[in-house]
């Protein structure tokens, strides 16, 4: 039996597919704040990029400007909820903005917070406002890049570096060197919490995501320290998780040992896992954020053969993001798109043993369709389809199959489960069940059928 690679699955992550997608501008379509249509006098065409459907959410970009400044004039102090809100939010569909309009917003925030609140004598919390439009002019060019490591992030080191200097400038305005042993309900300790650990830290955080090495290590150390400072126990939870992984990257870059990739593997999954279940405590699991990391965890469990919960995690995924953000959502699209490729079942055909996509049965599960064989890149128009008899098929690794026709294991018969090795000296692919408490066990390839559609829990 031999173990080829699976054209089907690259890595340990599924490709990343382009997430852009132009929206056309229905006719009637109008701004719901001066309800003018396509073009206002100055020129500003309709702008929506949220969660909004239909021809609900149109807006000229000035009116969400001024909207937002008459939003943040309202807003008490302290209440940087409120403030930075309706610069990152749609109105309408209480979702985040996104890429090129969250940008703009969040820059038209920040121009808004120096003229308004920027003054050299300003309060301590007209201080924090301009701190807190800052961050999320940081925060929109991240979230809108997808390539951490993109050059067209380098322009937000200046904006980092100037975070950190604000944030420097107003402890020393302040003289907040004591503000930590106040008591923990008083105004100047929650001020020094929300300074250090909101603004401090994530500067720190946003440096490491874009450095390399020892220095994304110390960024996020510093990070730590601080959340550690102030108590937050869930960020230090996450920059640990974070700082576990690079250690071990750097362990085992050093030792060049090939033991050591699966514990990268394993300890980035276990990272992701933890940041998931985080995410979901802290934000809930219809926000954004949340979707996101959990396909980022979906795809870590695709690529270590963990399929089957892969596949349920992305389904139930997609399921909430089509119907919190609408079908035509980046986060929606994305969530679709990855099913589709988890959908997909590889085999190996013998006695050549190249690769082939599994379509369906025939013949009572004698036959089965396949389309090949799968080259890199693949080329599907070159492709062709065959019947192949059951038995001179092999499922690929992380292929969920079914047990079927064992006599001495019939117990087994009718389980789900999922390839995740291949005993070339045995002949036999190594089934790990789904259900909870069932041992994995050795099975003939004749004795497996390709689970095409997952059955329910």
């Amino acid at each position: 039996m031999v173990e080829a690679p699976d054209p089907l699955r690259t890595g340990t992550q599924t490709p990343r597919l382009p997430m852009t997608m132009a929206r056309a501008i229905p006719d009637d379509a109008a701004c719901y704040f001066c309800l003018g249509e396509e073009g206002d006098e100055e020129g500003n065409s309709l702008v929506r990029d949220c969660s909004c459907r239909g021809n609900s959410g149109f807006a000229h970009l000035p009116c969400l400007i001024e909207y937002s400044k008459q939003k943040c004039r309202a807003a008490g102090d302290g209440d940087l909820p409120s403030f930075c809100e309706p610069w990152r939010k749609c109105n309408n569909c209480k979702q985040l903005f996104h890429n090129q309009l969250a940008i703009d917003l969040a820059s038209a925030c920040l121009s808004f917070a120096e003229a308004t609140y920027g003054h050299p004598d300003s309060s301590k919390w007209d201080k924090m406002k301009v701190t807190a439009a800052l961050r999320l002019k940081i925060s929109a060019i991240f979230d809108a890049t997808n390539d951490n490591h993109n050059e067209t992030l380098q322009p937000v080191i200046p904006l980092i570096n100037n975070l950190l200097s604000m944030v420097n400038r107003t402890k020393k305005d302040l003289n907040m060197s004591r503000w930590i042993h106040m008591p923990r309900h008083s105004e100047e300790y929650q001020y020094y919490k929300m300074m250090c650990g909101t603004y401090e830290a994530f500067a720190y955080t946003q440096l490491g995501r874009m450095l390399s090495g020892e220095t994304k290590i110390i960024h996020y150390k510093k990070a730590r320290a601080i959340y550690n400072l102030v108590g937050m126990k869930d960020d230090v939870q996450q920059m640990d998780t974070l700082i576990s992984v690079l250690t071990a990257e750097k362990q085992a870059v050093n030792k060049q040992a090939a033991y050591d990739s699966d514990a990268i593997t394993n300890s980035e999954l276990e990272a992701i896992k933890k940041m998931y279940e985080l995410t979901l405590r802290t934000r809930g699991m219809y926000s954004e954020v949340a979707i996101k990391i959990g396909l980022t965890y979906a795809e870590g469990l695709r690529g270590d053969n963990h399929s089957i919960g892969a596949e349920r995690l992305v389904t139930k995924l997609a399921t909430i993001s089509r119907r919190v953000h609408g079908p035509d959502h980046k986060i929606t699209i994305k969530a679709v798109e990855l099913l589709d490729i988890f959908k997909l079942r590889g085999v190996i055909v013998l006695p050549d043993c190249k690769q082939f996509q599994a379509l369906r049965y025939e013949n009572d599960g004698e036959i089965c369709i396949v389309t090949g064989p799968i080259t890199k890149p693949r080329q599907i128009e070159e492709e062709r389809i065959y019947h192949i008899e059951n038995n001179l098929l092999i499922p690929n690794l992380g292929c969920p199959v079914i047990c079927h026709g064992l006599v001495s294991a019939s117990h087994l018969n009718g389980e789900l489960g999922e390839v995740r090795h291949l005993k070339q000296d045995e002949k036999r692919c190594a089934v790990y069940f789904a259900k909870k408490g069932m041992k994995s066990a050795l099975v003939k390839p004749a004795n497996l059928r390709i689970a095409f559609e997952l059955p329910s829990k």
